[in-house]
């Protein structure tokens, strides 16, 4: 297993004046927005030059959408004041339940004439009308039909178009100017695919767990080949801490982070153990049950790893806990595997602490060229 020390690359080089493309992914989540500013070359590795996080206050986002606006519009100013990011344009991130991601088979053309097809091929596949939607594509695969017909698997990714609106506007009314829009999932692959060779046929699973939204990803050799995404996530285990223990949302967070290591005056540390291993063992049973619908699929490939990230990968006993369920080897990502760390201002321990939240942005980043 990969571990962080060993992933986190000195670089004592000079970033500021190397002349390469500054990108900056930025990550809109249900508790903090976040942001990553890389310096990216055509060769070698990336180098991580900021990093910054503010947190949103309850409410603020729900389920991966914005409910207030200005909430999240004034934390975006607040996150490019603190941490002096060097421009304002931005690859900006999505993940919730008006984004859907479906495998589909369509007779084969190019790419361009593909992408402008969509529209008319795209509404028997989503679950809104296709006007309402922004509409891509992630081809899969190319082959010929039993009848010899050329045919192109793709990935169709649709998204609620007022859903994305209101995501934009929080961002250009921060004075940011967002010039890609990616999905969370994507940004996923791209940070936590390790760069080594893999068995084709052997699948991962990528699992990025948030406050409210779980992220779930199978690949195959860096070819996605199912997304989804659960509104479960570590929000219901401090909400479940915070009813079941008569504690603040304050107090339930800093519990859920020290479960097993309460001192004097703190919540009995085996209520709060149980109440999160219930909500542990909810999400769990819920990612088990994506991984099983997946592998129900005619053109499934089999799992034989998964990788975590997310805040809520630091749940007490989760890896444990899913490896268990799924029987198969779960581990914690490391989306800075392939980064050189710059004359950043922070020092390898917040790195390692910062780091599992930190694939969406990376990942985002990454591809912002």
């Amino acid at each position: 297993m990969v571990r962080a020390h060993e992933v986190l690359k000195d670089c004592t080089e000079s970033d500021e004046d190397c002349g390469m493309p500054h990108t900056i992914g930025l990550d809109i989540g249900s508790s903090a927005v976040r942001a990553v500013e890389l310096s990216v070359t055509g060769r070698g590795p990336s180098r991580l030059l900021r990093t910054g996080q503010v947190e949103l206050p309850p409410g603020a986002m729900r389920d991966g959408e914005v409910v207030d606006g200005d909430v999240v519009t004034e934390a975006l100013r607040t996150l490019w004041e603190r941490y002096k990011f060097s421009h304002r344009k931005v690859t900006l991130g999505l993940a919730n339940q008006q984004v859907v991601v479906r495998q589909v088979d369509l007779p084969h053309l190019p790419l361009p004439e593909l992408r402008q097809s969509l529209e008319f091929q795209a509404q028997d596949h989503i679950p809104f009308p296709v006007e309402q939607a922004i509409l891509d594509l992630h081809v899969l695969d190319e082959y010929e039909s039993d009848s010899g017909v050329p045919m192109s698997r793709i990935l169709l990714v649709a998204a609620q178009r007022t859903m994305v609106d209101s995501l934009v506007a929080c961002v250009r009314a921060a004075k940011l100017t967002p010039v890609k829009i990616d999905l969370d999932a994507f940004a996923m692959v791209r940070s936590l695919v390790r760069h080594e060779p893999r068995v084709a046929g052997e699948g991962e699973m990528l699992l990025d767990i948030g406050a409210d939204v779980t992220k779930i990803v199978v690949h195959d050799c860096g070819v996605p080949k199912f997304v989804r995404v659960l509104l479960m996530g570590g929000s219901a285990v401090t909400a479940s801490l915070s009813k079941g223990l008569g504690i603040s949302h304050e107090e339930a967070e800093r519990t859920k982070a020290t479960a097993g290591m309460a001192g004097d005056g703190a919540p009995p540390a085996g209520e709060a153990e149980r109440l999160i291993a219930d909500r542990t063992d909810e999400l769990v049973r819920e990612i088990r049950g994506s991984l099983d619908y997946y592998a129900a699929q005619p053109e499934a490939v089999g799992v034989h790893g998964v990788v975590l990230s997310g805040g809520g990968a630091r749940l007490p006993d989760l890896q444990t806990r899913l490896s268990s369920e799924l029987d198969i080897p779960v581990e914690r990502g490391h989306p800075m595997q392939e980064i050189k760390i710059g004359k950043v201002e922070y020092d390898y321990a917040q790195l390692v602490d910062a780091e599992p939240q930190l694939a969406v942005a990376v990942g985002l980043a990454v591809d912002a060229r």
